[in-house]
C-alpha cells in the first residue's frame, strides 16, 4: 500500500507521524548503493533557484555548502559514509583516535596521523586545524561559527581584538592541544562542523570569502563562478578510505525547477542536491517508483520550517503581536504548498528528536487551521506596514501569498513582499538592522542537540554587525538566561530543560511562527546510481553517487 497509493496533499499532514516511522526504516535501507560503484566519469547536478552562500569553511553555512564540504574537507573528527544511526556516529578522521581528555575535563589533545594532503600536495598537520580555528576566530571574518566555541581558551580575547591567535589552541608537530574555559560535553560535535576541516596555514583571511580553496578531503573545489557553477575535481592525493567515485561533479547554479526535474528525470542531471523542488511530482514519483527503492527517496530531517518575526522592527515588537501571528498562520495550507510526504505541521522550535517529550504539545497554536478571531482580538487593529521576505520558486512565492493573506485578512496589516534568490536571503537578513519584519527560514541541525537551536537561532547574546542566525533579532534578557542555564545540563535532564524551554519561549516570546518539520525528497537520474543520504549533513553522499 505505501508503494501504490497516491495520498491526495489534505491525507498527508494526518498521516505524516505513521509516516515518518516508516521513512525512518526504509531509509537504513532505501539505497541504491548496492551495485558495483563505476569509478570516473563527470557528474552534473541542476541546483534549483539556488547556489551555496559560501564556498569557504569559515562562512558557509547551508545544507548545500555542507554537502559540498563533506566532499571535500577533512576533519579532527566526522561522520561515516553510512545511512541511519551508523551515519550518526562521530568517528576520528584526520585524528589518530579520541582525543586525551584531561582528569578536568578542558583539556583536549589530538594526534594528527600522517597521509592526509591537499590536492596541491601540501600536508595536512596540526596546524592546518589550528590555522582554520584562529581563522574562524578572526572577527574580520565574522565566522558564525563562533557562538558555539566561546569556550576555547582565548578566543573572545581574539573576537574582541585584543589578540590575533586563540592562546588556548597549541599545534606542536602532530599533537593539537585544545584547552576550554569550562567541560563542553558537546566540543567534538562541534569540532566536527566543516567550520573546522583542515585549510592552508596561508589561507587568506577574507570577510567576503575565498571562492575556491585546496581541499584535502576525496575532492576539491576546483572553480566557482558565483550565482551559476561550482566544480569539484577528485583530489589525486587523498589515499584515505573516503568514497570519490566520479572524476568530476558539475554544480550548474539557479536553474529552473522544472527543468531541473525533468533534466533529472532524462538523466541529463544526476539530481538536485537540495532535493525535490517539485511539490506536485512527489505523489507520482512515488506511485511509478515508490520510495526508498531506487529513483525517489523520502528522510526525515531534525529541521523546523518557521517565519522570523522581527522583534528589533514596530510591526512585531510587542509579543502580542507576534502571537497574534501565530494564531493566524494557516500551518496546513503552508505544508500543503510543499506537497506530498513533505513532513509535519508544527508550532514549536524544536523537531520531534529533540523536544524530550514536550513536541506536540497542546493548546499553543492552531495546528488544523487559523484561528482569525483570536488572533484579530491579540493585534487590536494595531498592526500596519509588513514587509514580507521570502526565497522565491514554487514553494516560496505561493508560502508567502499565503502568509500575506493571512495577516492582512486576521491582522489588518498591510504586507509588502520582497524575493531573494535561494541562500541570498539568509545573506540579507543576517545583517543587523535588515529592513524586514517577517521573513521566511528554516534550520537543519548542525548536530543533534537543541543547544543548537535555541543558543544559536534565539540568544541574544549572539547577534552582532553581519551574519546573524538570530533572523527573529530576539533578545530577550529572561529568555537568555534560561538558555544558559539548560545549557549547564547534561543527559535526560538537559533534554528535558529544552522542552519545556520550547514551550516557555513559543508561550511567552513567540520569536518565529513555525511552520513544519520537513522531510527531504529527493529524485536520483535513470543513469546513476549508489545514493545514500547522510543523516548527519542531512544530505546526499556526493562522493558515494556514480554513473551506471
Amino acid at each position: 500500500m505505501r508503494k501504490k497509493v497516491q495520498f491526495p496533499a489534505w491525507f498527508l499532514a494526518g498521516a505524516a507521524l505513521l509516516a515518518v516511522a516508516f521513512f525512518a526504516a526504509a531509509a537504513s535501507a532505501g539505497t541504491n548503493a548496492s551495485r558495483v560503484a563505476k569509478k570516473g566519469g563527470t557528474l552534473n547536478f541542476g541546483v534549483a533557484n539556488s547556489d551555496v552562500d559560501f564556498s569557504d569553511p569559515a562562512l558557509a553555512y547551508g545544507v548545500l555548502s555542507w554537502e559540498i564540504e563533506y566532499a571535500t574537507c577533512v576533519k579532527l573528527m566526522n561522520y561515516p559514509d553510512k545511512s541511519g544511526a551508523e551515519g550518526s556516529r562521530l568517528t576520528p578522521e584526520a585524528a589518530a583516535g579520541f582525543p586525551t581528555v584531561s582528569s578536568n575535563g578542558k583539556t583536549y589533545t589530538f594526534t594528527i596521523k600522517p597521509g592526509f594532503k591537499f590536492n596541491t600536495g601540501a600536508p595536512v598537520t596540526a596546524a592546518s586545524f589550528a590555522a582554520a580555528i584562529n581563522r574562524d576566530a578572526d572577527p574580520n571574518m565574522n565566522s558564525p561559527v563562533v557562538p558555539f566555541v566561546t569556550d576555547i581558551v582565548g578566543l573572545n580575547a581574539v573576537v574582541n581584538k585584543q589578540a590575533t591567535t586563540v592562546s588556548g589552541v597549541i599545534a606542536k608537530g602532530n599533537k593539537l592541544t585544545i584547552n576550554l574555559t569550562t567541560q563542553d560535553g558537546g566540543i567534538l560535535d562541534k569540532l566536527a562542523m566543516p567550520f573546522f576541516c583542515a585549510i592552508p596555514t596561508n589561507l587568506p583571511h577574507d570577510p567576503k570569502g575565498v571562492t575556491t580553496l585546496p581541499g584535502a578531503g576525496p575532492y576539491y573545489i576546483a572553480s566557482r563562478d558565483i550565482g551559476k557553477q561550482l566544480v569539484l575535481k577528485r583530489n589525486p592525493n587523498y589515499h584515505g578510505s573516503r568514497p570519490a567515485n566520479a572524476d568530476v561533479m558539475v554544480f550548474t547554479m539557479n536553474t529552473n525547477p522544472q527543468q531541473t526535474y525533468l533534466g533529472v528525470r532524462a538523466g541529463q542531471y544526476a539530481t538536485d542536491p537540495s532535493g525535490l523542488d517539485s511539490p506536485t511530482a512527489a505523489p507520482d514519483l512515488a506511485k511509478e517508483f515508490g520510495i526508498n527503492k531506487g529513483r525517489f527517496f523520502v528522510n526525515q530531517l531534525l529541521e523546523t520550517d518557521y517565519v522570523a518575526l522581527n522583534a528589533s522592527r514596530p510591526a512585531f515588537a510587542s509579543v502580542a503581536m507576534r502571537k497574534a501571528a501565530n494564531y493566524a498562520l494557516d500551518r496546513r495550507a503552508m505544508l500543503n504548498v510543499r506537497g506530498y510526504a513533505s513532513g509535519v505541521k508544527t508550532s514549536q522550535i524544536l523537531p520531534p528528536g529533540l523536544s524530550a517529550g514536550y513536541w506536540g504539545a497542546k493548546g499553543l497554536y492552531p495546528i488544523k487551521a487559523p484561528d482569525p478571531a483570536t488572533a484579530k482580538k491579540m493585534a487590536g487593529g494595531k498592526c500596519g506596514n509588513v514587509n514580507l521576505w521570502y526565497a522565491n520558486g514554487p514553494t516560496g512565492t505561493p508560502q508567502s501569498q499565503v502568509f500575506k493573506y493571512n495577516l492582512e485578512t486576521s491582522l489588518g496589516c498591510k504586507v509588502t513582499t520582497k524575493p531573494f534568490q535561494g541562500f541570498a536571503i539568509y545573506n540579507a537578513a543576517g545583517v543587523k538592522g535588515a529592513d524586514y519584519d517577517a521573513m521566511f527560514g528554516g534550520w537543519n541541525a548542525d548536530y543533534p542537540d537543541a543547544f543548537d537551536f535555541f543558543h544559536i537561532l534565539l540568544d541574544g547574546t549572539t547577534i552582532h554587525a553581519t551574519n546573524n542566525n538570530n533572523l527573529a533579532y530576539i533578545n530577550d534578557a529572561g529568555l537568555n538566561k534560561r538558555i544558559a542555564q539548560a545549557n549547564l545540563l547534561t543527559g535526560d535532564a538537559r533534554a528535558k530543560a529544552y522542552g519545556q524551554l520550547d514551550v516557555y519561549t513559543m508561550q511567552n516570546v513567540a520569536p518565529w511562527a513555525p511552520i513544519d518539520n520537513r522531510n527531504q525528497r529527493d529524485f536520483i537520474a535513470p543513469n546513476v546510481t549508489g545514493y545514500l543520504f547522510q543523516p548527519a549533513y542531512a544530505a546526499i553522499d556526493l562522493g558515494v553517487l556514480s554513473l551506471k
